[in-house]
């Protein structure tokens, strides 16, 4: 990787991190996850993503961010399920948690910047949940599995699953996920559109995450940032309050310089230089 974030930046935020590291590829902030044995989802882990999220969105130098794993066989495993034997199982204690997973996965699914999920192990339950919150998922070959399988513990998924896997796949087959647990390869999560790429190695899958990521960064700020709005906030709902949305992201758009920019750079021929 390249040379640490630049002091001043993110490192205010990033000083308090507990499980992940972050390095920087020019503008592209490499987050990678260590948090042994398994990248287990917990409040200390959610307490880590709400910081690193803040931290991405106080930084000017990030325009983009990748979301990886330390860990060769493992993504993010979810919930801890011999803990989980103990949880207190009371409508007001479990109701409470699944509260803490939903704030936390929406905070990073509105970032500011684009995010790509670099899926270079398995992705199973909260994992899968925690990639379906970002922009992009590229994905391994081989061993690796992507799936939401809590139906074969007689639970349901609770960090957004039921919810952002058929706005992305459609309902038919995140039925197949959600109600047989089936678990995916990444060509076969790759045809459904479940990720966006699969890779034939874990390295080429970060590698491929990283230059999309890059590709991402190169866009204008603004637009990106208000397509994620859109994306987020309009998709869910009906046709015309999601129209509304996009109306007050135009406007907004057009008001910044990167569209005097890029409407400039189309007239006279040239790239457009948004970040210069």
């Amino acid at each position: 990787m390249a040379d640490s974030l630049p002091t001043g930046r993110l490192d205010n935020c990033l000083s308090s991190l507990a499980f992940f590291s972050v390095e920087s590829v020019g503008p592209v902030a490499v987050c990678t996850l260590d948090k042994p044995p398994a990248n287990t989802l917990d409040e200390d882990l959610y307490a880590d993503i709400d910081r690193l999220v803040m931290g991405l969105e106080l930084s000017a130098d990030v325009r983009a961010a990748v979301v990886a794993s330390a860990h060769p066989s493992i993504f993010v495993a979810g919930a801890d399920i011999k803990r989980m034997a103990s949880y207190d199982f009371r409508p007001g204690a479990t109701g409470r948690k699944v509260d803490l997973v939903h704030a936390t996965f929406r905070r990073l699914e509105r970032v500011r910047v684009p995010t790509v999920a670099a899926i270079t192990g398995h992705a199973l339950g909260g994992g899968c949940e925690l990639a379906l919150a970002c922009d992009f998922r590229v994905m391994a070959e081989g061993d690796a599995r992507i799936g939401l399988p809590e139906i074969g513990l007689g639970i349901i998924p609770g960090g957004g699953g039921t919810q952002r896997l058929p706005r992305l796949v459609g309902r038919a087959r995140a039925a197949d996920l959600l109600m047989l647990g089936t678990r995916l390869s990444a060509a076969d999560a790759e045809r459904i559109g479940l990720v966006s790429a699969a890779s034939a190695t874990p390295e080429a899958a970060l590698a491929e995450a990283v230059a999309l990521a890059e590709r991402l960064a190169r866009m204008p700020a603004p637009g990106l940032r208000l397509i994620k709005r859109c994306l987020n906030e309009g998709v869910d709902g009906d046709l015309d309050r999601g129209l509304s949305i996009e109306r007050d992201a135009v406007v907004e758009a057009l008001g910044q310089p990167e569209a005097r920019e890029g409407i400039a750079a189309f007239v006279e021929r040239r790239p457009a230089r948004f970040h210069e």
